[in-house]
C-alpha cells in the first residue's frame, strides 16, 4: 500500500493492485487507521464515488472535494507509484 496524502483527517492510498485498473483513483481511509471506514475516489475522467463503507454524506463531500482540489499532486504521486518509485507521503493540513 502507498500512502499519497495525508490530510487533518484522512490518508490517501493507492494498492500496489490497483496499477491494473484502467481508470485512475485513490482509496480513502480515515487517519485513524480505521478500515471500516474506506472509500475509493475516481479521479478520471471526473471525480466521483466508487464505493464508500463507513463516511457519512458530509464526510464524503469533503473527500471529494480535497481529491479535486488535490488533483494534480495526486496524479503526480501515483505516476511515480506507478514507475515503480518510492513515494514518500505529502501531509497536507
Amino acid at each position: 500500500m502507498g500512502k499519497l496524502l495525508i490530510f487533518a483527517k484522512y490518508v490517501l492510498f493507492v494498492f500496489s493492485s490497483d496499477i491494473n485498473e484502467k481508470r485512475r483513483h485513490v482509496h480513502v481511509r480515515d487517519k485513524e487507521g480505521k478500515m471500516n471506514r474506506l472509500c475509493k475516489i475516481w479521479i478520471e475522467p471526473i471525480v466521483e464515488l466508487a464505493y464508500n463503507y463507513g463516511f457519512n454524506r458530509s464526510e464524503i463531500n469533503e473527500i471529494r472535494k480535497l481529491v479535486s482540489e488535490n488533483k494534480k499532486i495526486i496524479n503526480s504521486q501515483l505516476k511515480l507509484f506507478y514507475a515503480g518509485q518510492k513515494v514518500k507521503s505529502i501531509i497536507a493540513e
